[in-house]
């Protein structure tokens, strides 16, 4: 591990970090940014959340928005992606049925909020399946094939979660345009990976991640609405009538701090090298991947063919994790040994999913490489 920037970011430097993907990690004067906003509140509360805050989110809006490339007016802060897809989820009529669709790599609390719906409501949750290592005509026949007149919504992911491919959005939005149904991408894992035209994707809605790769304090995310598609937010508080980006602004009393360090969050991208940094972060983790193969001694055939820039899936050896309980065991048996890094279980195949961040190093790898071969026995 890069021993400067791992301190840059605080993080344990006694812990093997191969996961940033999850949850991310705020660089330290990011949060220390962050601090100082709470502080500023908490000297004056109530000069600050009465008469300064809607000014000081709306700034720091723009700035989110400009980074992303999107029109401020039509972006909303929120939380994380969950609750953007809750308040789109909630803001549809649905009725005995109508039909939500979903893929199989899709991210598990996002099918948990569509199953609750349909549950609700008599709705049913459609899956489109496709396989790890799928082509891109392959995953845009699946959302098709997924698809019929009685689909209301489709989430497409833009980065997978559990697999780390890269989907190719604006190609599934062409292909079930004659629906009618609403679009929404899970775009959890694409800032500060993908340098996308957003509205050029051709969806209805787009929910993203601040706190994953671009820095920001956790708890950021961004909502983005084509015009005419307004979704309700899921607090409606005193800012509501105020436009639809300002709606989201104000959900009440609660800690603004991490959206106002926001924009600390991606000027601190910036300076790490923005795009060019990603471009060596792609280089990096696919090297790694390429180390723990070779020690594991399994293929990089049917892999996604188009990964995640800064995440890669490995196959484990066969009959290694071969179902979801499995997962757990495997988990705690590697944070046990000070290795953070995601086991995956897809359909009934066993992978670890690794992440390049800044701090990382080749021999972080080869590290990851040793210690799941010993913990196997192979």
């Amino acid at each position: 591990m890069d021993h400067v920037l791992l301190d840059a970011f605080g993080l344990d430097p006694d812990v093997l970090h191969l996961n940033h993907g999850a949850f991310g990690v705020a660089p330290v004067i990011v949060r220390q940014a962050a601090a100082a906003w709470r502080e500023r509140a908490e000297r004056n509360p109530h000069r600050f959340n009465r008469v300064e805050v809607p000014g000081l989110v709306a700034t720091a809006r723009e700035r989110a928005a400009g980074f992303l490339g999107v029109d401020p007016s039509r972006t909303a802060w929120l939380r994380n992606v969950s609750e953007g897809v809750s308040a789109v989820l909630g803001s549809l009529e649905l009725g005995p049925g109508d039909e939500l669709v979903i893929s199989t790599h899709g991210y598990g609390a996002v099918r948990k909020a569509l199953s609750h719906h349909a549950a609700r409501t008599g709705a049913r949750v459609v899956e489109a399946a496709y396989p790890v290592g799928a082509q891109d005509d392959a995953i845009v026949s699946a959302y098709a094939d997924a698809c019929s007149r009685r689909t209301r919504l489709v989430i497409v992911d833009r980065i997978t979660s559990p697999t780390a491919t890269i989907v190719p959005v604006a190609a599934v939005t062409a292909a079930i345009a004659g629906t009618g149904a609403t679009v929404l991408v899970d775009a959890a894992h694409a800032p500060g990976q993908l340098r996308d035209d957003i509205p050029g994707l051709g969806a209805d809605h787009w929910i993203g991640n601040l706190h994953k790769w671009a820095y920001a304090p956790r708890g950021s995310a961004m909502l983005w609405s084509r015009p005419g598609a307004d979704v309700a937010p899921n607090v409606l508080s005193w800012q509501l009538d105020d436009g639809y980006a300002p709606a989201f602004d104000y959900p009440g009393t609660w800690d603004y701090a991490g959206w106002l360090a926001a924009p600390d969050g991606l000027a601190y991208w910036s300076a790490l090298g923005g795009w060019d940094t990603v471009a060596r972060l792609s280089g990096l983790v696919a090297s790694g991947q390429q180390r723990v193969a070779e020690v594991l001694g399994v293929t990089l055939e049917q892999l996604p063919s188009a990964p995640a820039p800064a995440m890669r899936l490995v196959s484990l050896p066969g009959g290694v994790l071969t179902s979801p309980d499995q997962v757990d065991p495997l988990y705690e048996a590697l944070s046990q040994r000070r290795i953070e890094v995601a086991p995956v279980c897809f359909d009934g195949v066993g992978y670890l999913r690794i992440a390049a961040a800044s701090y990382n190093t080749e021999e972080d790898y080869d590290r990851l490489a040793s210690s799941v071969r010993d913990l196997l026995g192979r």
